[in-house]
């Protein structure tokens, strides 16, 4: 039970700041228009994923994931957020409690091209900090869009800061990321997202954020599918400690709506 109130908290909790956070930009640009909640002309699309793996015996553990990805688009704006959170537990101890949250939200220019803000929240009890926020903006492309998948660029720049660390301060950095899918099958889809984030001040300081993987249709009429996937988030200087890579992988039930 509480295993699922942390999932549930943290879900909630990411939500909460990516609304926030994008209503807040919305009131102070006219470029952002309409409510994000109406109506049934652009309804929001999505999934929900959840998985666990457990072992019982001379050890037991148990290893929770859930994820939540949701988009609406309208003739001028594009609005995706994605959260999930990761939890893990041996015999004696709580071994993972991660938690990541982000809002995108783009304003079409013309057929290809995009102006972006994004916002993100990251959270990992066993960092040397209680949470990251990161906040971006610049211009997204669509390189290719066909019948069986697209592909979209992006580069910009911002701001991250480490709350809770030795040092505090607002570092810099620059965006540069794409998305990916293809419908490999009518039952298979690929997919992956990738941004990199380079110090703009000391290039050989970066973080590097992967998440691939595929979607394997169960049941179309209901819109559920098996999900598998690998994300890692690589950070070039960890804290004292700390490793480079916080790699998660899995199999996930994912429900669309």
């Amino acid at each position: 039970m509480l295993t699922i109130f942390k999932i549930f908290r943290w879900t909630l909790l990411c939500t909460m700041f990516l609304l926030a956070v994008s209503n807040s930009l919305k009131a102070q640009s006219d470029w952002f228009d309409g409510s994000w909640f109406s109506s049934d002309e652009h309804p929001w699309t999505g999934s929900f994923a959840t998985g666990m793996n457990a072992r019982s015996g001379n050890v037991n553990t148990m290893d929770i994931n859930a994820n939540l990805i949701a988009n609406r688009e309208t003739d001028l704006n594009l609005t995706n957020l994605i959260g999930n959170y990761f939890y893990g537990r041996n015999n004696s101890a709580t071994v993972n409690d991660r938690a990541f949250g982000q809002v995108r939200r783009e304003r079409k220019l013309n057929d290809v091209w995009s102006l972006y803000f994004q916002a993100g929240l990251e959270f990992d009890r066993f960092r040397d900090f209680d949470y990251r926020i990161a906040l971006h903006s610049g211009f997204s492309r669509e390189i290719y869009r066909v019948e069986r998948g697209f592909l979209r660029g992006r580069l910009g720049a911002g701001a991250s800061r480490e709350v809770g660390s030795a040092n505090e301060d607002w570092s810099p950095e620059l965006q540069i990321g794409a998305d990916w899918e293809h419908q490999l099958t009518e039952a298979i889809k690929l997919f992956a997202i990738l941004d990199y984030y380079p110090n703009v001040s000391d290039f050989s300081d970066y973080r590097f954020n992967t998440n691939v993987g595929l979607n394997y249709l169960i049941s179309a009429p209901r819109d559920v599918s098996l999900r598998v996937f690998a994300q890692n988030r690589f950070d070039s200087t960890p804290p004292p400690g700390n490793a480079n890579n916080d790699i998660d992988y899995g199999v996930a039930l994912s429900f669309g709506f």
